[in-house]
Formats: structure tokens, sequence, C-alpha cells
């Protein structure tokens, strides 16, 4: 089985949030392995006191508009100008990818036939390479960028849809939004914000600031590591639960009872390397984050995700046999 593309809505929970094609090399290059690309469709909503959006962008006391975050505090917020607007855009694709593409292979199975390709007077075996697009679907429906840059499944209906607020870098002190009770030392009534920063205001999956970008904090103190937030939440984006929920704990998955505590995130893991990882409170990315290309290959091939094995090994070679023995049935049935 060979299906060129796959749509969203052909997938399963939780990885039916992107479209994918996978793409044979042509055979000018016996050295090329095959392409597996996850294209993420994202419509970026620039929330503020003119674009409002319920239950993000509220009123204070004092009328003031702010952006109450994931906690439930509200900071103060801006309206967004033009030059900002395009600013984020351009630097959330270059977050996104920079985090997700060109991170994995996987080796294709030894008795999985449909990638070869003819070069020469060789039969090549590719592998394949796991690639991540991101297009931005602007308000008025048209792609930011619709080159070719932006992927090549950019056209259509945006998968996720994200609000973006932009916060005032003078905020000093923030409150907890009436009827959010507090929940003392971790969440106090009010709190001191030393610096406006991509950790001062708790983003979520649909939900971000500007500072996730414009001013992010590479230090976590809470866990004591590098993060990156943008690359944590698109991980959200193409299925993938908290780093503990990754590892095949029922209550951290994305349904699980405890899928959003700090122990999901591998805070308090005997293993350290678990809060490193990207969907932990980190930036690394290890081998089991190849699951959202695994998952999806199998749709593309009929063979189960486990059967594709995932590397980290960019430079993988594919595999040669001479096209005499393949096209007269002489070949070995693995190679």
């Amino acid at each position: 089985m060979f299906k060129a593309a796959v749509k969203a809505a052909e997938a399963t929970s939780p990885y039916n949030t992107y479209d994918s094609i996978l793409e044979r090399p042509s055979g000018s290059d016996p050295s090329q392995n095959a392409w597996l690309t996850l294209q993420l469709r994202i419509k970026l909503k620039f929330a503020d006191s003119k674009n409002t959006v319920p239950g993000l962008t509220v009123q204070d006391s004092t009328g003031r508009w702010c952006a109450k975050d994931s906690d439930g505090y509200l900071f103060p917020l801006l309206d967004w100008p033009a030059h900002l607007i395009a600013r984020f855009q351009r630097e959330f694709i270059m977050a996104a990818e920079r985090a997700w593409n060109w991170q994995f292979v996987l080796i294709t199975p030894n008795n999985y036939s449909e990638l070869d390709y003819p070069s020469g007077n060789l039969t090549i075996r590719p592998n394949v390479l796991c690639l991540f697009r991101m297009a931005l679907i602007g308000s008025s429906g048209g792609l930011y960028d619709s080159s070719s840059a932006a992927g090549p499944l950019r056209q259509g209906a945006p998968h996720r849809t994200i609000n973006v607020v932009n916060l005032s870098l003078a905020t000093t002190q923030v409150s907890l939004a009436p009827g959010i009770p507090p929940a003392p030392p971790q969440k106090p009534a009010t709190k001191l914000i030393p610096r406006v920063e991509g950790l001062s205001w708790r983003s979520n999956s649909d939900n971000y600031d500007d500072s996730d970008l414009f001013n992010p904090s590479f230090w976590n103190n809470d866990h004591s590591i590098l993060s990156n937030t943008v690359g944590h939440e698109v991980g959200h984006a193409l299925g993938q639960c908290h780093i503990m929920g990754l590892k095949g704990i029922a209550a951290y998955k994305l349904d699980g009872a405890q899928a959003n505590t700090l122990p999901a995130y591998g805070v308090g893991s005997s293993d350290p390397l678990d809060v490193q990882n990207i969907m932990g409170g980190g930036y690394r990315l290890y081998l089991l984050n190849s699951v959202s290309w695994q998952e999806r290959i199998a749709l593309h091939t009929g063979l189960p995700a486990s059967q594709w094995t995932p590397t980290g090994n960019m430079g993988m070679p594919t595999r040669r046999m001479a096209a005499a023995l393949t096209n007269t049935g002489l070949a070995p049935a693995t190679w």
C-alpha cells in the first residue's frame, strides 16, 4: 500500500490535527531518501481591545483591557500595530519549523518496497525524512506566504486557530481575575512581575502572548532548565501530550486526569532527562517525539507505526539492490 496524501480527518485522535504527504524521490540521486511532510495550517487571531476574545480579553475593575492567562492572572493588554503582527507571523513560522523540521528519519522496514525507485542500474530503497511545514492563514482567509516554502499542502482550512495577545512590558504586578481563588504559595492573589518575559504570562495550546517570541524566557526557573514555549505548544498541535504521557502513563495523556500537572511535564521523574524534553519543560527532542510521523506513516503505508524505527541520524543512507535482481524477482524478500 502507498497513499501519497492523508488528511487530518482520516486519522484518529490525537494525531488527527494535521495533513501529511509522502513523496518518493525522482531517481536522479540514489542517495536521496523519501520525504514525509506534516503540514500544519494555523490561523492566528491577534486579540486586543478592538478584537476581543471571550474569556481571554477582559476588562478589570478600572475598565482597562487585560489578557487572562492559563492561571487566571490579568495582564494589561496593548493593541496590535501592523508591524508587530507581521513580525510575529514571520518569527512564529521560523520558531516552529526550527523546533520540529528535519529532526528524525524513519527507517523503512526491510519488507516494504512501495517507496523503492529506480536509479541507473540500481533499485533504491529509501528511508523517510521527517519534515514539518507550517502555513499561516490571515484573517481574510489568505495565506501569509503562498509560496512552496509554506509547505506542499498549504492550501485549505486551518487545522487550528490560536489567539495571540500583546502585553504591556511595563507590568510589574498582576492579580487573579474575579472569581478565581488563590492557592498560595504557588498561586497567590497577586504576584510581582520582575520582568515581562515568555514565561510571565502562562500560554497554552490555544492562547499565546507576544513575549513567547519577542521576549522568550530561555531559562525556566520552575524546572531549572532551558525551555521552548513555541516548540512545546506546536508539539501539542501535532498531537503530542506531555512527556510522561508520551512515555505511556495514562494519567498524563491528553485526556488523562493529571494531563496538565507538573509531574506530567517530568517534574519529579526518576529520569532527569524527562523534564528536559520539549514536551516536558525543556527544549530537547528525543526519538519518542517522532511519534507524530510514525502514526501518520502507518496511514500512508498500511504498516504499523511500530515497524517504522526512528533515528536521529539525518544522514541515514538508502539501501541499494541491483535492478536486474529486483526486476526479475530474484532479489531477497527483505533487504
